[in-house]
């Protein structure tokens, strides 16, 4: 299956890069397959360094704001073997990658936990924060699909957000909307 979050690289100047992944794992989470696209900071990163961290989280903003390549708005605390950490993720797996097939444009990285923790409870996903994840897997595919079919999914997620959206939500929300806006 496939868990959707932020994983934290460290970048060159040892500053936490984060970016939204869908790694691979199994139900009990120890084994990771991420699928970074060679052509990505991430990929550079990780080949450069091979640990990073995932975390779980239930605040779909900074999600938008990886994925659409804006600044994003979370604090961090340092792990004591390295690599960074989201302060408000619900969840988060340190990893260390093992083993790369990079014969295709998305790679392959396995990877296995060095540690984990849990920094509070998931609160949980509604149809808003549903919909705000596909719009935002959208907004990271326009150079690929067709914009008409694009709006028409846009305009099917949007039902679920007016009906459910908190501020949050709402928040992201308008950052996709500004984003498809401009392109």
């Amino acid at each position: 299956m496939i868990i959707e979050g932020l994983l934290t690289t460290v970048d060159a100047g040892g500053s936490p890069h984060v970016a939204p992944m869908g790694p691979l794992v199994n139900p009990e989470l120890t084994s990771w397959t991420l699928r970074p696209f060679q052509s990505s900071t991430t990929y550079q990163l990780l080949r450069e360094n091979a640990t990073c961290v995932f975390h779980v989280v239930d605040d779909v903003v900074p999600i938008v704001q990886a994925a659409l390549g804006q600044p994003v708005s979370v604090e961090y605390t340092s792990h004591t073997q390295g690599g960074w950490i989201i302060s408000s993720s619900c969840h988060w797996y340190r990893l260390q990658v093992t083993r790369w097939d990079a014969s295709e444009q998305r790679s392959r990285a396995e990877a296995e936990v060095t540690d984990q923790g849990v920094l509070r409870p998931f609160w949980g996903w509604n149809r808003a924060k549903h919909a705000i994840l596909e719009a935002t897997i959208l907004a990271t595919r326009l150079h690929l699909a067709d914009r008409a079919a694009i709006d028409e999914d846009l305009s099917k997620l949007e039902v679920a957000i007016t009906k459910t959206a908190g501020p949050r939500e709402q928040q992201a929300w308008r950052l996709l909307q500004d984003y498809f806006a401009s392109h």
